[in-house]
């Protein structure tokens, strides 16, 4: 997934881009940036036992082999639009721990 600014919102989204690639991918997805970057940092301290305060950077998260599969969604918004990432579309993997699905 690629990051995409989005234009007047402090936030971007993270989307699949295989069609820029010229390729096709059999499940696109996407979710807003700051959503999908709270759930990484979250799950990382949880896997590697670190408490909330240590500051966590991406270089970090890239080193420690941190990554999040983002399964596709429904597409659409409106008022049922949850207020955070559906983590169910979520998946963490660490070096020798997994975290995901909303645990």
């Amino acid at each position: 997934m690629y990051f995409a600014r989005r234009k007047g919102y402090a936030y971007g989204d993270y989307v699949c881009r295989a069609t820029a690639r010229g390729e096709v991918c059999p499940a696109p997805a996407a979710m807003r940036s700051d959503w999908l970057e709270a759930f990484t940092v979250d799950r990382f301290r949880e896997a590697a036992g670190m408490d909330a305060e240590r500051s966590i950077s991406r270089s970090t998260l890239l080193e420690g082999g941190a990554r999040v599969t983002v399964g596709k969604g429904r597409s659409g918004g409106g008022p049922s639009r949850p207020a955070g990432p559906d983590t169910s579309r979520l998946t963490f993997t660490f070096p020798h721990a997994q975290v995901g699905h909303g645990d």
